[in-house]
């Protein structure tokens, strides 16, 4: 549009200006918010893997669409909407100081994009239409809160596609009349959304790019009180709103309130008090109106809440805008036990692995009498390939004397070169996932000094748990240089595939069984095939649990839980075993040891898949 006179240019000018200055002065305090949040290391390496994950989640908005598909692609058409209206009201703000670059740009294919604007803009409408009346009129599926902002900003996105389809299609007003209306939305937009869950569209990029690379990926905490000038630098944990570092302050803005995580979280289906939607928007609040030394859990979080946190993960995995919950469930449960010492729900598992170095309170013999009964071998330093850990269940629950043996007999039929150490610790990560930091790194310095006594270069385990911890949580340590842990699943696979494990000829049973994916081998580790692909190597058929995959409902043995009797309306356990009863099938395969303590007796029969997997190989 041209033709603008002197007087609209200078109005139009002043009108920009006011809402620039009005929006960068209302801006600033939550960016002071943000700005004022303890260091937080680690959030800029590796670019290139975090762009690649802004254009992924971002702007082909996978996470959106895949969490919830019909609202998703709604969400998806307004944001397309959104990036194409950036280069028209970019162009729309130039035209009347005859600065437009668009026509120079496009020449005469300008009327066939603004075509396919125009089109992009009915279907915008008519989405943002349907989203609104998803969370206005149908109440019992939508989200809360129901917020005044929000449904200003729905009829402003409304109007704001009117009046460019009326501008360049149905031409109901004028031309001019429409630029003016057009142009006054946008100027107001900005200033709105910074009062409403829609400042979602600044920050969910900066805190999608800024996410890590793996869940509950938590700092090391520097418990070298020594090395600290004051006392004010000490940090116990989430102690105090001023303890929260920035980039989970950013998080805490940046919540769309769409609530999945606590429609996935396995707690809150379960009746149990912890919803993660709900602590987040505590925090937000807490942000605005609380005191730097008001304390997290209680204005934040509640310690009923807390101690309900499996670690499963489910709530930051499906979190469209790149919050990390974990850090906020980490470090108040740091704070938890280490400066407050109340409320912790594990206190009885971290007694016993700080006297027996396991939670099961045995003796070391007890593992030497297995390792001496199955006849596994000694880890030999410079000649044995691979160390088999195997964690605090499989050496001291004798009901995995099964699962031991399957694993020590196909590593035999391999012929891997494989040992154990003679003294295993606790790897030390429930005691982490409880908060118990000083313990976790006791554990793991420990251990990471046995590791690198015997020169081990690669680990393979049956524990999720362990896999997670090694793989991760050890490389934070000086003598924690362990290159390559696997799971015993990706292992055997890899040994079908080379042909290193034989199959029995016909050994194909049918038989129906049914697999639960962990949620430390799938969620955390991507760890999805490799299980699938034993149980058809063994001949069996296959029925999915649902939910199964990143989706997978926690069995509720993690952060401890397998030592624990939960309260609550239901117990997860029970939750999940109702899935796995609905499938119908007599055998449940698992692939993590506390999986298997948790569900056992859902069905007749609970194997791990490296029994599973005997079966059918020959030996």
């Amino acid at each position: 549009m041209t033709g603008f006179s002197t007087l609209e240019k200078y109005l139009f000018l002043s009108f920009f200006i006011i809402a620039v200055s009005v929006f960068a002065f209302l801006a600033s305090r939550p960016l002071s918010i943000i700005w004022k949040g303890q260091e937080d290391p680690g959030r800029l390496n590796e670019p290139g893997r975090r762009v690649l994950r802004v254009i992924r989640e971002v702007l082909f908005q996978a996470r959106v669409v895949g969490g919830r598909p019909v609202v998703g692609l709604l969400h998806t058409t307004v944001f397309i909407a959104f990036l194409l209206f950036v280069l028209e009201t970019i162009n729309m703000f130039l035209e009347p100081f005859g600065l437009g670059y668009l026509h120079a740009l496009l020449g005469d294919s300008l009327q066939t994009f603004r075509a396919f604007v125009l089109v992009i803009a009915i279907f915008c409408a008519l989405s943002m239409a349907g989203l609104a009346f998803r969370r206005f009129v149908l109440v019992k599926i939508s989200p809360d809160p129901k917020s005044l902002e929000s449904g200003l900003v729905a009829v402003l996105i409304i109007l704001l596609m009117l009046t460019y389809i009326d501008m360049y299609g149905t031409n109901i007003l004028s031309t001019r009349v429409d630029w003016w209306l057009h142009a006054a939305i946008i100027l107001a937009f900005p200033i709105i959304i910074l009062h409403s869950k829609h400042r979602h569209i600044f920050l969910a990029p900066v805190a999608v790019y800024l996410r890590k690379s793996h869940l509950w990926d938590v700092p090391k905490m520097n418990l070298d009180f020594e090395s600290v000038e004051s006392e004010d630098e000490i940090l116990l944990g989430l102690e105090t709103l001023s303890a929260i570092p920035w980039k989970l302050r950013l998080d805490m803005l940046a919540c769309v309130e769409c609530k999945r995580c606590t429609d996935n979280c396995p707690a809150a289906i379960a009746g149990q008090e912890l919803r993660p939607a709900d602590f987040i928007k505590a925090g937000q609040k807490a942000l605005f109106t609380g005191e730097p030394d008001d304390a997290v859990i209680g204005t934040v979080i509640s310690e009923e809440a807390l101690g309900q946190c499996t670690s499963c993960m489910a709530c930051e995995n499906i979190c469209p805008v790149g919050i990390e919950h974990s850090q906020l469930l980490a470090g108040s449960k740091a704070a938890q036990t280490l400066a407050m010492g109340t409320g912790g729900v594990a206190t009885e598992f971290l007694k016993a692995v700080g006297n027996y170095s396991n939670p099961f309170s045995a003796t070391p013999d007890v593992r030497s009498a297995l390792i001496e009964e199955l006849g596994i071998p000694a880890f030999e330093k410079d000649k044995t390939e691979y160390l088999l850990w195997m964690g605090c269940v499989w050496s001291y629950n004798p009901d995995f004397k099964n699962t031991v043996k399957a694993t020590h007999r196909l590593l035999q039929a391999a012929g891997i070169s494989y040992g154990v150490l003679a003294n295993e610790d606790c790897c030390g990560h429930h005691s982490r996932k409880q908060g118990e930091e000083m313990q976790f790194q006791m554990l793991a310095e420990e251990n990471c000094v046995q590791l690198r006594e015997h020169c081990v270069r690669k680990i393979v385990t049956g524990c999720p748990h362990c896999l997670n911890t090694l793989r991760h949580e050890y490389r934070d340590f000086p003598d924690g240089y362990v290159l390559d842990v696997v799971h015993h699943s990706e292992l055997f696979a890899g040994l079908i595939d080379s042909g290193a494990l034989k199959l029995r000829s016909g050994g194909d049973s049918g038989r129906r069984v049914t697999y639960h994916d962990p949620c430390f081998l799938g969620r955390y580790e991507r760890v999805f095939n490799e299980p699938r692909s034993l149980i058809k190597a063994a001949g069996s058929s296959l029925v999915e649990t649902t939910p199964n995959r990143d989706r997978s409902y926690c069995c509720g043995g993690g952060a401890a839980g397998f030592t624990l009797e939960a309260a609550g309306e239901k117990r997860v356990d029970q939750v999940r075993k109702t899935h796995i009863e609905e499938t119908g099938v007599d055998v449940l395969i698992t692939a993590c040891p506390e999986c298997k303590m948790m569900l056992a007796g859902t069905v007749e029969e609970t194997k791990d898949i490296g029994e599973l997997l005997l079966e059918a190989v020959e030996v």
